[in-house]
This record gives C-alpha cells, structure tokens and sequence, in this order.
C-alpha cells in the first residue's frame, strides 16, 4: 500500500519526525494485547515526555500500538523498554522505525485507513484525532507535530470525502457484522444477537446491524445506564447489566464482544455453561476488543466459533482491493496532501531566514542609493526618490526567485 511521494526528497527541509511501532503487519492480537497501554498507562506515559521536555504522541488501537515524537526524542527506545516491562521481546521484525519524511507518509496512510486491518475502515480517523488530543492537553505536543497530525486528519477525511471509501465505509464491526451473516446462511434475519459494551465499536455493531433484520438485540455493559443510551431509540433492542451474561448467552445465535476491559470478560467456563443450556445450537462469538474480551480456551469448545481481530483480517475481503482504482485514487489524495504538508513545512522553516535576507537588502538598496546620490548633487528631490525607488525595485527583483527557491 505504500507509495513515494511526488516531489523529490532532496526538495525537503530536514523533517526530524520519528515514529516506531507495532501493528497488525507485525504482530498476531495476542501481542498486541500485550502491548496495548490501559489509558492511565498512556496519561502516565505523556506525564513522563513531558516532565523529560519530549514530545509524544500515543496511538493505542486494535490495529497498532505506534510511538510519535517531533525532535530529540527516541520513541523506539520508548517501546522497546515498555515492552520488555510487559514481558515482550520486540525481536524478528516485530517492532517497525520510520524517520523523516517516511514517518509523516506512514501517519497520513494510517489516517486514510490505507494502512488498517480492514481498508479505508472508519474508526482510525478520530483515533488519530484523539490521540494528538490527548497530547496536546498533556503538554507533550509541538507546533510541528500538531501541524502533522492535523494535515494527516485534514487528508484522511479528503480520502472519504473525494472516493468510494467514505461513501461505503468499512469498520471493524461491520466487518463483523458481515461475517457473522456470511456463518449463517446469508442473513441475520430473526437472530438473536448479543453485544457486549456500549463504547464505540459496539455502537458500529448496532449501526451495521440496523441494515440487517435481525431478531432480538440485547446490549449488556456493566453500566446498564450506558447500554439503554445506545438502545434508546432501536426498535427491537434493549438492555440490561452484566448479571443476565449466562442467560443472554444461552439465548443468543451471534455475540459481539467490544468492551474496554483491561482483560477477559468472557471465561471458557462462562461459554461452557451457556453451551450446555442451548441445546447444541452453535454460538458465534466476535471478539472485537483489544485486549481481547474472550478467553481464547474458548475456541476449543464444541459449537463454538470464535472469531478475534486476527480472524477477521484473514476471513474478511474488504470491498477495496490493492489494485483498485479506489485506492489509486486515495493514495493520490494522500501523496497530494502529504507533498502540500512538507511545503508548508519549507515555508516556515524559510520564513526566518528570509527575513533576514530581505533586511540586508534593504539596507545594501539604501546605502547604494545614498552612495550615487552623494555623487549626483544637482539632483531635485524627486529625481533623488526616483533613483531610491530604482534602487529598492533592483533588489526586490534580483531577491523574488531566490525567495522561491528557499520558501519552496
């Protein structure tokens, strides 16, 4: 999926941006699982950068755990130890470094979707949003790294605006969603579905499930508050609290597991006890959570599939393939987008030193003219302006295509 970009890479001013990480290209979930920071595991991460006068951004997602800093920082030495305290050896290429204009080109395909699990999928964008967020009101963020992380959102929402991938967008529950139609003959009409959570995946569950027909939805979250928000409204869903878990399972055809929780929410015990009452009807589990909301013991079960982010990649085909004209047009967009950033960066970058360079020459333009006009006495005051004015016009014309040259 990757690309170079359309201008030269001698035309670029020195881009000290740097980034590392892990991803699903890299790793299988349960490393990523591993890896994934809980959130005061991120808020303490930033403290940390920012008492250190480092810049950070971090980007936690169930595609990717990924490290950005603008300057003197050493986000690879970040990870690197972070993992070895989660008993993680980033050996065998799992870990991945992109400095320079590679890091600012990675961060704008990963905004476009161009780099995620399911292609062009929707839920990338605001977390790229979120995590700059974040940063910036922890205090670790610098002009240059808000500005990069704003041009990649600005380009990554110009890519759904301008091509099929925001008018058919792609997610991960839908992903699911589809999937599970796909294991039940085609259609999810009159079955009963079962969503763990009320946050945002389990949300795209709900809306990717209103195209479907189902049967009966039952959202339970322990904040049975939170799960009748995202039902109020949906005809044919409800919600209730963690407690009717067993019973809910036993009844469902297809559950989707989507909470934050810093581990399994679902033993095999739990699914073992609801596959008993079921009658030896089979179970369809997604477990869309990083880290996982499911026990994995629970695949061995028999009736039981589980399916986690990893199987979704493999069994799912995105609607956008490598060689669409879908994603040639995106990854224009994005090369466009990613070449008008870099030249904003040369502007600033040149602003000083033109400054510089248009005050010494004012300074020459007034001494020359002074130099002949104490040369030329008999001169009226009019032709001496004339003479000044011809002075700065020579300066200004011989600095303009320099200008060009050092502001790109």
């Amino acid at each position: 999926m990757r690309d170079s970009v359309s201008e030269p890479e001698s035309a670029a001013v020195s881009v000290p941006f740097h980034l590392a990480g892990v991803s699903h290209h890299t790793a299988e979930v349960s490393v990523r699982e591993r890896l994934s920071p809980a959130p005061e595991d991120a808020l303490a991460w930033l403290a940390r950068a920012r008492d250190a006068g480092t810049s950070l951004v971090v980007l936690s997602t169930c595609n990717r755990f990924e490290l950005y800093g603008w300057g003197d920082g050493d986000p690879e030495g970040e990870l690197r130890r972070w993992a070895a305290s989660r008993g993680v050896a980033l050996d065998d290429g799992l870990l991945y470094r992109r400095d320079g204009t590679a890091a600012l080109r990675h961060l704008f395909w990963v905004a476009a979707g161009l780099d995620s699990q399911i292609v062009g999928e929707t839920e990338i964008l605001g977390q790229v949003r979120r995590a700059v967020e974040l940063a910036r009101r922890a205090g670790t963020t610098t002009w240059e790294l808000e500005a990069a992380f704003a041009a990649a959102v600005s380009s990554g929402r110009r890519v759904r605006r301008e091509t099929r991938l925001g008018r058919h967008p792609e997610s991960v529950s839908s992903a699911a969603v589809a999937q599970a139609r796909r294991c039940l003959g085609d259609s999810l009409q009159g079955r009963g579905i079962l969503v763990l959570g009320a946050g945002e995946a389990a949300d795209g569950v709900l809306r990717a499930l209103d195209q479907e027909a189902p049967g009966a939805v039952v959202v339970l979250n322990r904040h049975p508050e939170r799960a009748r928000e995202l039902t109020a409204g949906r005809a044919g869903a409800g919600a209730a609290g963690w407690d009717e878990v067993p019973r809910a399972l036993a009844e469902a055809d297809v559950v989707f597991a989507a909470t934050a929780a810093p581990g399994p929410v679902l033993d095999a015990a739990t699914v073992a006890g609801a596959m008993e009452a079921r009658g030896g009807r089979p179970l369809f589990v997604f477990d869309l959570a990083l880290p996982r909301n499911v026990d994995p013991a629970a695949r061995d079960l028999p009736g039981v599939r589980l399916f986690d982010l990893d199987d979704l990649r493999l069994q799912h085909c995105p609607a956008a393939v490598a060689d669409s004209p879908v994603l040639a047009e995106a990854e224009r967009i994005v090369r466009a987008e990613l070449a008008r950033f870099r030249r904003r960066l040369r502007h600033r970058a040149a602003g000083p030193r033109l400054a510089r360079l248009h005050r010494l020459a004012a300074r020459l333009a007034e001494e020359e003219a002074n130099r002949a006009l104490e040369q030329l006495e008999s001169l009226t005051e009019s032709q001496r302006e004339v003479v000044r004015r011809m002075a700065d016009r020579l300066v200004r014309r011989v600095l303009y295509p320099a200008s060009k040259v050092l502001g790109g």
